[in-house]
């Protein structure tokens, strides 16, 4: 019988930001490296692993002396890159295109500056998987796939190899330690050997993976794990120990299983989750902005993109704004276990993002307007002309929403209507065409007497990745059309021709009716105050007191209530719930014609040790978005939230898309929202609020919320979509030698069931790079149209990630991510 062979892989498993801030993790990462260099020079038969781009990158630019050590080590093998991704990032958190991004830069990254392809992906301390990375890794020419989390007693594997499978197709080769973790202390190598001999006797593989090293602030293998790994080998010759690294022990792992007898591995279809689950709600004030930063950088993409494609723009540059992004994924950054100082910090990156994205959409689209003619409604002498607007819809479908414009309608406050404001007529035309509009109350509440700003909401249909001019005026007896649905408010209570919303002081909940059925039964949509007194990242062992938080402290009552837009366009209702030290305020809103609840949500805490969770009765399971790919999830217990979800409860259900939520629990036939988590920050044992209680408590203050109900088998991903990247409507100036039409359209992705994840510029001005995902269940068959030219992009299967570089003519090329 062979020998069993044990690949001892030393890494050094460095988080740039946790306890620390970001220059100590890199600068950390200099350190370690150096210091690993001089022990591979020291000890010919030692090895290394290390992943994300991000540290390589960094020692790049700072010690170019110790990154030409690495390339040497590299070359003779000793040094194994591995991971993939630019950082170690969550992965069910982060949206699905960021994702993919991480894999797309980082293999790139690998293969320019190191010159290898990387096939082994590396996660040592995520918090759990989502479904969607088969695919992923699939898309990158990833093969073999490395993890620690969740261990054993959360997620029991018959063996620690496993085939991990993609709805796709995607077959990818995982391997968890059936011993240890990614590191150890300096004293364990002789007591995790030891552990693993009797592993061995009724393990089936031969071939066995040992991770070692110093980790989470770097470090890495020291000598005296180097001297045990080798007194143990020498006095245990019945085993083969072999310092290694990943491709090197999937290699022989591989091998292994396509001998003849090889023992068939368990295969595993979903996600590899749950655990720290406090952290997928921790942290709120970074992971809303953190959502924003995602959306507002892949819209400012794609409208970049498509305007330099048409030769009307230079694309700008936006490789700091993704690696920002990628970089602030990071499992302790994203997850909320950071310390607080490092979050004001990492809060300001995200914030320079979302400004290097509006920028550029808004100086692209100005390029735009210069070029689109831009007429006018003329006027009389001496009366101020309409204020233009450019719609533009960043999608490659139509889309018909209602926006709202503001505008000053003059130079100066109109005297003549001073005391009556809101008797100041107005005129919207949306492509020279009078359409119909609804009068809101501006953002400020400043010279309330004087008629001069004025803000309106308008019904428009855009085209697929397409413009139209819109003009708001002051206009004397101007016919204004009427729409053909309504949306009314009156006392408590708003409708329209799909809902009505309605409640009452000193009422608990607020009720929803759909189609004339109470959505939410007798108690309608409501909130609860449960306590949490779990440190950032939930229990730490996954122990039932921890997963289902139960425990109500506070009830919530209604104190006030106001119907804030009474139609004919839009109405809205705004509520204030009140309990002990917080309180919400809803505002719910419906828009003629749309089966839609819209909610925006303030919340207002001072809590600690607990959670203010939104309920939604009526569900026993749920459909949710999460990374890359879909998840069924009926369990008890916070699960992890992207941007919808399909609530059900035998033949009854309904969906809610939300731009920030990023955590929720079913529970007695309740879905619970988590709306605010009061914890400590980077905290891992349970909170004694008696204890330190100077500490700062996460997320007090306000946090801001929009969520929306709809049917349950509404278009969810559309619907979220258009939250999260909303069409921009921007003030411009008359053009009337524009040489476009005022209106237009750039591109057009077909049949409406394919996501289009990301287009970008391509490695020319005249080409594209086209991200695209199939959610559905049969094969799809996409088709790219740029200025009238169609681009088939050939079969897509159901879950498949595919990209496709489309050039000149009818050009389109398949590419790997990172290729």
């Amino acid at each position: 019988m062979k020998k069993p062979v044990v690949h001892v892989i030393p890494n050094a498993h460095l988080d740039p930001v946790w306890l620390w801030d970001y220059r100590e993790g890199l600068n950390e990462g200099v350190a370690t490296c150096r210091t690993i260099l001089d022990l591979l020079d020291a000890n010919p038969d030692l090895t290394f692993i290390r992943g994300e781009a991000a540290i390589y990158e960094h020692i790049r630019r700072t010690d170019p002396a110790t990154f030409a050590r690495i390339l040497q080590h590299i070359r003779t093998g000793r040094w194994d890159a591995v991971g993939g991704t630019w950082i170690q990032p969550d992965t069910n958190l982060l949206a699905g295109e960021t994702l993919c991004r991480h894999y797309e830069v980082g293999l790139s990254w690998f293969r320019e500056n190191l010159g290898v392809p990387v096939k082994c992906g590396w996660q040592a301390d995520s918090f759990g998987h989502t479904a969607g990375l088969p695919e992923v890794l699939a898309a990158g020419g990833v093969e073999n796939f490395a993890f620690t989390r969740p261990p054993a007693e959360v997620l029991p594997l018959r063996h620690p190899a496993f085939w991990w499978r993609g709805r796709g197709g995607a077959r990818i080769l995982a391997y968890r330690p059936p011993i240890g973790w990614y590191g150890c202390e300096r004293d364990e190598i002789k007591r995790r050997f030891d552990q693993l001999v009797p592993w061995v006797k009724k393990n089936p593989l031969r071939h066995i993976a040992m991770f070692v090293g110093l980790g989470n602030h770097g470090g890495g293998p020291s000598q005296r794990l180097i001297d045990d790994v080798r007194a143990w080998a020498q006095a245990h010759p019945d085993f083969e120990v072999r310092f290694s690294g990943l491709h090197a022990f999937f290699a022989a792992l591989r091998r292994e299983l396509a001998a003849s007898g090889a023992p068939r591995l368990q295969e595993i279809t979903g996600e590899l989750n749950f655990c720290l689950r406090g952290c997928y709600a921790s942290v709120a004030r970074f992971k809303h902005p953190y959502r924003h930063a995602e959306q507002e950088l892949l819209r400012a993409e794609r409208t970049t993109t498509l305007l330099q494609h048409a030769g009307l723009v230079p694309a700008p540059d936006l490789t700091a704004a993704w690696e920002a992004v990628l970089f602030n994924s990071f499992h302790d950054i994203l997850p909320g276990s950071s310390i607080e100082r490092a979050f004001d910090e990492q809060i300001d990156a995200v914030g320079a993002v979302r400004q290097t994205a509006r920028e550029a959409a808004f100086r692209s689209l100005n390029v735009l307007t210069g070029r689109v003619k831009v007429n006018l409604p003329k006027v009389a002498a001496d009366h101020p002309k309409a204020v233009p607007f450019l719609l533009w819809n960043p999608h490659l479908r139509p889309v018909q929403t209602f926006v709202e414009l503001e505008a000053c309608v003059d130079h100066r406050p109109v005297p003549a209507y001073q005391n009556r404001p809101d008797a100041l007529p107005l005129e919207v035309r949306l492509n020279g065409r009078i359409v119909p509009h609804q009068i809101l109350a501006t953002e400020h509440t400043s010279f309330v007497d004087l008629a001069w700003r004025k803000r309106v909401l308008v019904p428009v249909t855009l085209p697929a990745a397409g413009w139209q001019i819109a003009s708001l005026g002051w206009v004397e007896n101007s016919p204004a059309p009427a729409f053909a649905a309504r949306a009314t408010g009156r006392g408590n209570t708003i409708a329209n021709d799909f809902y009505q919303v309605s409640t009452r002081v000193g009422a608990a909940g607020i009720t929803v009716t759909h189609r004339g059925k109470k959505l939410f039964g007798p108690r309608g949509l409501h909130l609860t105050t449960v306590a949490d007194h779990w440190g950032s990242w939930g229990s730490m062992t996954e122990e039932p007191a921890g997963i289902r938080l139960t425990q109500e402290i506070a009830r919530w009552k209604i104190t006030r209530v106001a119907v804030t837009e009474s139609g004919p366009l839009r109405a809205a209702l705004v509520v204030r719930l009140t309990s002990a030290k917080a309180h919400v305020d809803l505002t719910f809103r419906l828009t003629a014609g749309t089966e839609e609840v819209a909610i925006d949500a303030r919340v207002f805490t001072d809590l600690e040790a607990a959670r203010i969770k939104l309920v939604l009765p009526g569900a026993d399971r749920v459909e949710c978005e999460v990374p890359a790919e879909r998840a069924e999830r009926s369990a008890p217990g916070e699960i992890p939230l992207l941007r919808w979800l399909r609530a059900r409860r035998g033949r009854e259900g309904f969906a809610v898309v939300s731009d920030v939520l990023t955590a929720g629990d079913l529970e007695a036939g309740d879905l619970r929202l988590t709306l605010a988590r009061a914890t400590r920050y980077a905290r891992a044992e349970n909170l004694d609020q008696s204890q330190e209680w100077w500490r700062p408590t996460v997320d007090r203050g306000e946090l801001r919320l929009r969520l929306a109900l709809l049917p349950r088998d509404a278009d969810v991903a559309a619907a979220a979509e258009l939250m999260g990247q909303p069409p921009l409507a921007q003030m411009v100036w008359a053009n009337p030698t524009g040489d476009l039409p005022a209106t237009g359209s750039l591109a057009r992705l077909q049949p409406a069931a394919v996501q289009l994840l990301s287009l970008q510029p391509g490695p020319t001005k005249q080409t594209l790079i086209v991200r695209v995902q199939n959610p559905t269940a049969t094969t799809q068959r996409p088709v790219l149209t740029l200025a009238g030219v169609r681009h088939p992009l050939g079969p897509v299967k159901p879950g498949v990630i595919a990209t496709f570089s489309v050039g000149p003519g009818r050009q389109v090329r398949p590419l790997a991510l990172g290729a």
